[in-house]
């Protein structure tokens, strides 16, 4: 049987010079990787809102009656919420949405560079880009063309 015992000639106050070089070559390393962690999350988060914020927008404008300022409020809206600066949102190309319009597109680029918290220097040129097409809720209608309701009955 084995029995653990402290080695008596090696007093505990000599291991604190080991002890603060060891933990001066490994702390760097873990700050980096608990840095880099918070960045890839802040990337799929981010990745994730401008997605929701492109489908939001465009559910916003699908009906009739609604401007592509309307899509553009509602994307800085959801953007906003999360911090999301130097957005760029277009909505259909830039054209009008009119009562003619059978589908609607938005698109939002967020540039990485100017979203990152730690490393903003490593995204230079990159961006999140999210686009959303989705048929419009326009009344084609019925009663047009001639076609009217008889209520005689």
């Amino acid at each position: 049987m084995f029995k653990l015992t402290k080695n008596k000639n090696r007093k505990s106050s000599n291991r604190w010079g080991a002890t603060a070089v060891e933990f001066a070559m490994v702390t760097p390393t873990f700050l980096i990787v608990i840095f880099c962690c918070v960045e890839f999350a802040r990337i799929s988060m981010m990745r994730n809102l401008t997605q929701n914020a492109a489908y939001e927008a465009a559910r916003t404008v699908i009906t009739e009656g609604s401007t592509n300022q309307d899509a553009i409020d509602q994307a800085n809206l959801i953007l906003s919420r999360f911090g999301a600066t130097a957005a760029t949102i277009d909505v259909n190309g830039g054209q009008a949405i009119g009562f003619d319009t059978p589908s609607v597109t938005v698109r939002i680029e967020v540039p990485m560079s100017e979203n990152s918290l730690v490393f903003p220097q490593l995204y230079n040129g990159k961006s999140v880009v999210a686009e959303v097409t989705l048929n419009t809720e326009r009344y084609r209608g019925f009663f047009d063309g001639g076609v009217s309701a008889d209520t005689s009955n």
